[in-house]
């Protein structure tokens, strides 16, 4: 059966999600209506696998503005969404090497950028790491420390069912199990989707489908470039005596590993996506390799460890929390990044199609979500970006146009703090 909306969203995770609330906030009760098409169910992708850790700390200070932004929309989502979603704030202690081959210079650059704009994020001495760890930390003098208490931690199966409910309440069409099969469109933009469920017209069209998005597009000569980078988070039981209630989340770069506090005592942690030109080029031709694409994100085998890799954590963990001892491991699965060649996300209208825009975080989806929303919504239904304090033109597919992908590889823009 055909159908028609004002707007559709390719993508059922908590980008396209946002997408689909402001629109259709924007729009009132009046007869336009705008749907989800989701491949699987409503945040099933790499949603439900997201450590929903929500930090403003960017090398870009425009990112880095936008989520200061998000982090005061997720404090009180109701008014964009329907609903809230409860949240912690533990603050964050970032760890980078203090040496001189390690760009610690970038780092005091980093600091002196996000005071800037406003965001809280400073240099500690080594007693305050120790007096905000509860004495947990190892530190040595070769290390350097920031501390940005603004950081929250929400909960992953907690912002699902949020998605599910404000799904009802915003009156959004959620057409699970349904696969996109191609497009039919002009030069002026798409005209149809051609779906496992019958065709879908839409004047709007927002790509949020990630990691899919590349395939997806590419039957209609769209150059979208994503790739997955692979990713472990880790479990493991641990004293509450030695990780105490209230801990900061430490974001770690010189083990390259995020840990943080979770459910009790168990002790999180999960590598940050990597800034090593080699490893993001190696992802991109994994992408081209692999015929299945993202599907492998639902593939069982995916959830697959090898000893080498816990053996790899357990050494992290005991390195940063030398009270643990040896912890125990309590369960983990993979999840991946889905990254851009500058590792930046794809953010505004498409360079050829008029009705086309995408929402594609970069491995930072969910952080941006409430702030990409209303960005989007502001693009459809104004035709412009409303606050005049954003400017999102870094971050316009356009700067792929030319498709030597490799360029941004060869280059110092991959830098350590990335971020």
């Amino acid at each position: 059966m055909n159908k028609l909306y004002h707007t559709v969203v390719i993508g059922g995770g908590c980008l396209g999600a946002a997408c689909a609330f402001s629109v259709q906030r924007r729009l009132g009760n009046n007869r336009h209506k705008v749907a989800i098409i989701e491949k699987k169910v409503l945040g099933a992708g790499l949603s439900s696998r997201h450590s929903a850790i929500v930090r403003s700390a960017n090398a870009s200070p425009m990112a880095a503005r936008m989520a200061k932004m998000a982090t005061q929309y997720w404090k009180n989502l109701k008014p964009l969404w329907g609903v809230n979603i409860p949240y912690e704030q533990p603050g964050a202690i970032w760890i980078a090497e203090n040496t001189p081959d390690s760009r610690a210079e970038s780092w005091t650059a980093l600091e002196q950028m996000l005071q800037q704009e406003g965001i809280g994020f400073a240099m500690l001495a080594h007693r305050d790491v120790m007096d905000l760890s509860r004495q947990a930390l190892k530190t040595v003098p070769d290390e350097i420390y920031y501390y940005e208490p603004d950081v929250l931690q929400l909960d992953s199966p907690q912002i699902l069912n949020a998605m599910q409910t404000a799904a009802k309440k915003n009156r959004i069409d959620v057409l699970e199990h349904c696969e996109v099969i191609d497009f039919a469109h002009t030069k002026q933009g798409i005209s149809a989707i051609n779906t496992s469920q019958g065709k879908i017209f839409a004047e709007h069209v927002i790509n949020a489908a990630g990691a899919w998005s590349a395939e997806l597009f590419a039957g209609i000569g769209l150059s979208i470039p994503v790739a997955l980078e692979p990713v472990y988070a880790a479990n493991f039981l641990v004293s509450a005596d030695d990780i105490p209630e209230g801990m900061p989340i430490i974001a770690d770069y010189v083990n390259q590993a995020y840990f943080r506090r979770w459910r009790g005592s168990i002790l999180h942690m999960h590598q940050p996506r990597s800034r090593n030109a080699k490893d993001i080029a190696r992802s991109f031709s994994r992408a081209v390799m692999n015929p299945e694409g993202a599907n492998v994100i639902y593939d069982a085998l995916s959830f697959n460890v090898t000893h080498q890799q816990l053996d790899n954590y357990l050494g992290k963990v005991i390195n940063r929390f030398p009270k643990i001892g040896k912890p125990v491991y309590a369960g983990g699965y993979h999840s991946f990044f889905d990254i851009t060649p500058d590792l930046k996300f794809i953010l505004g209208p498409d360079t050829q199609l008029t009705n086309l825009y995408h929402c594609l975080g970069a491995g930072q989806a969910l952080k941006y979500a409430p702030i990409f929303g209303e960005i989007i919504a502001d693009l459809i239904i104004e035709g412009h970006v409303n606050s005049k304090s954003i400017d999102i033109a870094e971050f316009s597919i356009d700067r792929f146009s030319n498709n030597d992908i490799s360029q941004f590889w060869q280059s110092n823009a991959l830098k350590k703090n990335s971020l």
